[in-house]
């Protein structure tokens, strides 16, 4: 009959065990903080929300915040972070297949849209760590990093989606991935300040798809030489 390794060797397996449940106990005080950053941010703005007000929306005290950050700054550089690569494998997960699609243009707005954020919350709280950060070197570095590591990876996904769908860029992916995150950003910030109005919402559409459009061309075709 098949033992367990657990029950052949029950020491090692306590150790394990005992181990891991620190780690795993820290994981999940971090992603409350950081849920309780995000609430805590968008409500009432980076500046204002504190240290106790946050560790309160989480069911902390302040040493479970300060045994995981510093300060807020560093609070917000992980939910940037969590945030960023949630969006990000959103993104990848829904441009893998372009060239099965009849317009891969098209498609990849279409699956743009379908991943990029809009809500008000992130809209809010990523505007507000900017207005801070132009106010402050230090954030201002930091959201510089984040921001450098966020488009380095665009970057690297537009091209692999580019080259997925058999389209060759008409100017380099980071110059489009810069421009697109403009577009989005402003259009988003622009449609969370203007929630009533249609246009504004209807709007990163077109001009996600003219901006694709121009950027992109169709590979020429293979030239064949008559045959003397």
């Amino acid at each position: 009959m098949p033992t367990s390794d657990a029950h052949l060797y029950p020491i090692q397996s306590c150790i394990v065990s005992d181990v891991g449940r620190p780690r795993r106990r820290r994981e999940a005080t971090v992603e409350r903080l950081l849920d309780a950053a995000l609430s805590a941010f968008a409500e009432q703005g980076f500046a204002a929300a504190s240290v106790e007000d946050i560790c309160s929306r989480g069911g902390f005290t302040r040493g479970a915040f300060y045994s995981s950050f510093r300060t807020k700054d560093e609070l917000f550089a992980a939910l940037f972070d969590r945030e960023v690569r949630r969006e990000l494998a959103r993104l990848e997960e829904l441009l893998t297949g372009l060239a099965d699609e009849p317009d891969p243009v098209a498609a990849a707005v279409e699956r743009c849209l379908g991943a990029f954020r809009r809500d008000r919350t992130w809209t809010l709280v990523n505007t507000e760590y900017a207005l801070h950060a132009a106010r402050h070197p230090e954030a201002a570095a930091l959201l510089h990093r984040h921001r450098a590591g966020l488009h380095a990876q665009l970057t690297a996904l537009i091209d692999r989606a580019a080259a997925d769908a058999g389209v060759q860029l008409v100017l380099p992916a980071g110059q489009l991935a810069r421009t697109v995150s403009a577009l989005h950003d402003g259009l988003t910030l622009l449609q969370v300040s203007q929630p009533d109005d249609d246009e504004v919402a209807e709007l990163e559409r077109p001009a996600l798809l003219l901006l694709l459009r121009a950027a992109v061309t169709s590979p020429a075709p293979a030239t064949h030489l008559p045959e003397s």
